[in-house]
């Protein structure tokens, strides 16, 4: 097969890829999707929860094929309280999200943009003579080149587009490990902090709707952790946890695992941290996972990552087509105006959750389960915007005392 030729090529096909592709094919650039999977979607490799914006940005019309349930709220679990968090208008949904990454890569070819499955990026380069960027990808028939004006990574934490173009995002990394097993449940999904329950991060679980089966999982911070591996921390949750253990029954349909990128300073436009890289003619962006864009707060990348598909896939189309790659430099000012501040202050609370111990997790529960800011979580409580709630319980009395135990730890974390 000859070498193909692109205005732009997107590397990975999750939602990200997958949206970023559909609008540079609405916008009039020749478009290919390359997954090095056998099928979009597989493996999965998330907890499967998002917001109700996040299905308004998919754009998606038949979400009865991808939703397995809807979330009425989360119950906190401190390592001696608990908190119930209910939403009226900020519901969640448990989806199937392989089939919710097939359906966003329909709706990418049905804009235009051609897919190619099994195909693993090795190297992304400008050749001297070429005006084009040269990508290489390995296939079952061996090496094939494709070339393209513009390359756009989405292709997850160890993104090869971004160690190519030589663009550090990420500064470490959480890593992520659930199953699927039978668990009592209800409408709420839950989530449990502490020091030996999942150092740096929390463990959940996610109602399915039916069979009463949960998702049930949890991520760690490696460099908080006295263990690097997450599975020992969800094998002592399901088998000694007091909420866990006593609800779940003891099956595991299935398992999955995954890593969360911690970006390095998002919202700070510093050298350090460029998503964005351009050569006279070609340029390389990055998005999603790829990118580090996500809530460190609470680790979701699909409303992120779609949000900024469709201004990566719009802008790369713009630069493809007038021939001037310097509006790809728009792309970056763009997201960081949309989300950059509220990953930059998810960055501080991350900090802060690793370096908390038990009591302060308690001390917290406590006393929002007192207060009045519950009433302001349950009018305002936002997935994607976690900010608004974070803001409001840094004037409580009794959680200034907890930050302020903890701010010279939190000074000394690198």
């Amino acid at each position: 097969m000859g070498t193909r030729d692109y205005d732009v090529v997107v590397v990975g096909g999750g939602p990200a890829g997958c949206m970023t592709a559909k609008y540079a094919a609405k916008a009039g650039a020749s478009t290919l999707i390359i997954e090095e999977d056998a099928a979009i979607g597989v493996p999965v490799q998330c907890a499967g929860l998002i917001s109700k914006r996040a299905l308004e940005e998919s754009e998606l019309r038949n979400r009865n094929f991808f939703i397995k349930c809807e979330i009425k709220g989360a119950v906190v679990h401190s390592p001696s309280y608990e908190l119930t968090l209910e939403s009226p208008d900020q519901r969640a949904f448990a989806i199937r999200r392989n089939v919710f990454d097939r359906e966003l890569a329909n709706e990418a070819q049905k804009a235009g943009a051609d897919i190619v499955l099994k195909s693993k990026v090795r190297t992304v380069r400008k050749r001297e003579e070429g005006t084009k960027l040269t990508i290489t990808t390995a296939t079952a028939n061996g090496t094939q080149e494709i070339k393209a004006k513009v390359v756009i990574g989405a292709d997850g934490v160890k993104s090869t587009v971004a160690q190519s173009a030589m663009l550090n995002v990420a500064r470490s990394s959480l890593s992520c490990v659930q199953i699927e097993g039978e668990y009592e449940t209800g409408d709420f999904a839950e989530i449990f902090v502490g020091k030996t329950i999942a150092p740096g991060f929390f463990a959940w679980t996610i109602p399915l709707g039916t069979d009463n089966r949960a998702r049930i999982g949890l991520c760690i911070d490696k460099r908080f952790s006295p263990q690097s591996n997450p599975l020992l921390f969800l094998k002592r949750n399901l088998a000694e946890h007091p909420v866990i253990a006593k609800k779940y029954k003891g099956t595991v349909f299935n398992r999955t695992a995954g890593r969360i990128p911690i970006p390095v300073n998002a919202g700070l436009r510093g050298r350090k941290y460029k998503t964005v890289k351009i050569d006279n003619e070609t340029g390389i962006l990055l998005v999603g996972d790829a990118a580090a864009q996500i809530k460190p707060i609470t680790g979701g990348g699909a409303y992120y990552g779609m949000r900024c598909g469709k201004i990566a896939g719009e802008i790369a189309a713009q630069a493809c087509l007038t021939g001037d790659m310097k509006v790809l430099n728009d792309y970056e000012i763009r997201w960081r105006n949309e989300i950059g501040k509220e990953i930059a202050f998810g960055l501080k609370v991350h900090r802060l959750r690793c370096v908390m111990s038990d009591e302060d997790f308690d001390t917290i529960v406590h006393t929002l389960s007192q207060s009045e800011i519950l009433q302001r979580i349950k009018k305002k409580g936002d997935m994607d915007y976690p900010s608004i709630v974070f803001h409001g319980l840094l004037t409580n009395p009794s959680l200034i005392k907890v930050m302020a135990r903890n701010s010279l730890k939190y000074l000394y974390t690198k």
